[in-house]
């Protein structure tokens, strides 16, 4: 079987002659398998992510995603392959707050017809298939589809973004750290119903967290510290291209709205169209 995701001779590093941060020879990920990524902060698992998502770009190695190699794609290529084929779901979630739910959940199909069509494959219209994935995620409560995305507790949010990335049953789906702000109980059922999904759809699911005791739920546990061979890890901010949004960065207050527009863009940016372009698309009221 071919794998979803393939990585040779991997390295990465913010500054041309820094050292550097991720260097990992191979690995290989299956198809529909449910991957546990686990390291302490500052091991590299989010700039992982971002390479994966063909966001940033390694300076050497190869990066195949789905048999595609991101790192000899163009920007506007890669935009597209993203939009298409991978669903993310951010740590700090990244709602759309002048979105409703329902548009939160169909912003894929905005950007991506692929994913559109695919989604009317299942179900009548983009507002029935929003309804079946959350009702899927347990959020079918009468009234609470009327509720503004920033009243909703942190584990309703966090459903509403699974459901927004498994619209369109993208054949990868990207999880970066999304139960850390959920109790013990309520992690476990989240992951229970995110395993679900991709089984009906056959996503193959990346998941990263710093807690170990979910690595007993998953098929497979990659402890990055011990397969990154980069001698040195250290933190740094996101370097970026004017193309290349930053994945998942921190929400401010002031500027939430905007913030997290920009961050869904980076991963559901419109074929074709440069993220800074495509990050414009949702409507306002």
């Amino acid at each position: 079987m071919t794998p979803v995701i393939r990585l040779h001779e991997l390295r990465f590093r913010w500054c041309a002659q820094g050292p550097d941060i991720l260097a990992i020879d191979a690995l290989e990920v299956s198809a529909g398998e449910r991957l546990f990524v686990e390291g302490p902060s500052g091991s590299g698992k989010s700039t992982l992510l971002g390479l994966l998502a063909g966001v940033n770009l390694p300076q050497q190695g190869r990066i195949e995603v789905l048999r595609q190699p991101l790192d000899q794609l163009s920007p506007a290529v890669r935009d597209r392959f993203r939009a298409d084929h991978i669903g993310y779901i951010f740590q700090l979630f990244n709602l759309i707050p002048y979105l409703g739910i329902i548009d939160n959940v169909t912003l894929p199909a905005r950007f991506s017809h692929r994913r559109r069509q695919r989604a009317l494959a299942r179900s009548p219209s983009l507002t029935a298939e929003a309804q079946r994935l959350l009702a899927h995620l347990d959020l079918d409560q009468p009234g609470l589809l009327r509720q503004p995305v920033s009243e909703l507790s942190i584990g309703q949010q966090q459903r509403v973004a699974a459901a927004r990335a498994l619209l369109g049953s993208p054949e990868l789906l990207i999880a970066d750290e999304p139960t850390s702000s959920l109790d013990t109980d309520r992690r476990r059922a989240f992951i229970e119903l995110l395993f679900a999904e991709c089984a009906e759809m056959g996503s193959t699911l990346v998941f990263v967290s710093h807690d170990p005791s979910l690595e007993g739920l998953f098929d497979r546990t990659l402890r990055l510290p011990e397969l990154n061979r980069a001698v040195h890890h250290q933190s740094a901010p996101m370097q970026r291209s004017a193309s290349e949004p930053v994945v998942a960065p921190e929400l401010t207050a002031p500027s939430a709205a905007a913030t997290a527009t920009r961050a869904t863009a980076a991963t559901v940016a419109a074929p074709g169209m440069p993220a800074e372009q495509s990050e414009q698309q949702p409507p306002r009221p």
